[in-house]
């Protein structure tokens, strides 16, 4: 291409460019260089693609070798910005750290860590992860970032993403690849915002407070999936401990049962029965597990959208739609007096005995608790 066309297609200032020092031949023998090395870093892209594949938490992949014009113009806007820079064939792979590029794409917030430690086991960084952040992001989030060994850094435009570049040696020479791990809605509003303001309107007023809107969505988007997994890992959590929880009950009461059926009530036996009804009433489920050391589940809870899910749970749950139980003073009344007897026959002995003697409470236990056959032929021996 003529420079003046590569100019043109690129918005570049010629009188910049003169002022950078930089001639348009070392450009065009870069070019060449570039051009040679290429199917080397496709074979780096796809390994390094393919070793990724293997992290769990990985959602999608894709990777691209970075084209030769827009190597150029990288160069060129690097040069112009600062002079003193000095890009050659021979270190443009290690000038240049993005010639390589991968986007690996994760569903949760929390699943990076998982993909960071799995890079840190598997790769050389050729420097600290820099982990860009959005003005306004809860300084918890930046604290786990920096606990983590990365490098914070606000992003003019919102822009979220932790960056890594990882060094490899295939045949001779020693290239850098760049991985960008980021959610599918950063990548989301990523994209879109590069779309639709770059490279001429990145100053459009209207357009940079729009895709800001996007940018705070996308972030809630992020937040309100992390919050949904949490209560989905919670309601399987309460739902194992209610199950413990009854078959824990169940056991025990199965154990009062088998005391009162085989052995004769006198004051000792009042006293077991008694034990194992302490036992029942003592017994409780543990919490359930408060939140864990993801911080973008404690930056959701103390979000607006937050407090507004919240509100609008608790306006469903006054309605209508969930009217409360109410019981008349008559009915509390006959809970109470019913929970009365109840514990005086527990305390006479010869009650218990008389209850469990008359043929409808026995039938009743055997509806609940049947006795195996053999059991009562058992018991029907020792008896004769």
């Amino acid at each position: 291409m003529a420079q003046e066309d590569f100019f043109s297609r690129f918005n570049i200032d010629p009188l910049a460019f003169d002022r950078s020092g930089l001639r348009w031949s070392t450009l065009e023998d870069i070019a060449r260089s570039y051009e040679t090395i290429k199917p080397e870093l496709h074979t780096l892209g796809r390994y390094v693609v393919d070793s990724l594949l293997k992290c769990t938490k990985v959602h999608s992949l894709n990777y691209r070798i970075k084209e030769t014009d827009h190597l150029l113009e990288k160069i060129i806007r690097k040069t112009i910005a600062d002079p003193s820079r000095n890009i050659t064939p021979e270190n443009v792979t290690q000038e240049v750290t993005d010639l390589i590029g991968i986007r690996a794409l994760h569903l949760f917030k929390e699943d990076w860590i998982n993909i960071h430690e799995y890079l840190q086991k598997h790769w050389n960084f050729a420097e600290a992860p820099t982990a860009y952040y959005r003005h306004g992001d809860s300084p918890r989030i930046l604290d786990y970032y920096t606990e983590k060994q990365c490098r914070i850094q606000e992003h003019p435009h919102g822009y979220r993403s932790v960056h890594y570049l990882v060094e490899s040696n295939p045949g001779k020479g020693r290239y850098i690849a760049e991985i960008q791990v980021r959610t599918i809605f950063e990548e989301a509003w990523g994209e879109i915002d590069h779309v639709v303001r770059y490279p001429y309107y990145t100053d459009n007023d209207m357009l940079v407070r729009l895709s800001s809107i996007l940018n705070r969505l996308s972030a809630d988007a992020d937040e309100l999936g992390t919050y949904m997994r949490y209560l989905k890992n919670q309601t399987e959590t309460t739902e194992r401990l209610h199950s413990r929880e009854l078959a824990d009950k169940n056991r025990i009461i199965d154990t009062l049962r088998r005391q009162i059926n085989e052995l004769s009530i006198d004051t000792k036996e009042k006293t077991r029965i008694t034990g194992s009804l302490d036992e029942l009433e003592q017994h409780r489920p543990p919490e359930p597990p408060r939140s864990s050391d993801h911080p973008w589940l404690d930056s959701f809870i103390d979000s607006p959208l937050f407090r507004t899910l919240s509100s609008r749970i608790d306006q469903i749950v006054r309605s209508e739609q969930f009217p409360p139980i109410e019981i008349s003073p008559e009915e509390q009344q006959l809970v109470e007096n019913a929970g009365s007897e109840l514990f005086k026959i527990l305390g006479d002995p010869q009650t218990v005995k008389r209850l469990l003697e008359n043929p409808q409470t026995r039938s009743l236990i055997e509806q609940y608790h049947p006795q195996d056959p053999d059991q009562d032929r058992d018991q029907n021996s020792d008896g004769d």
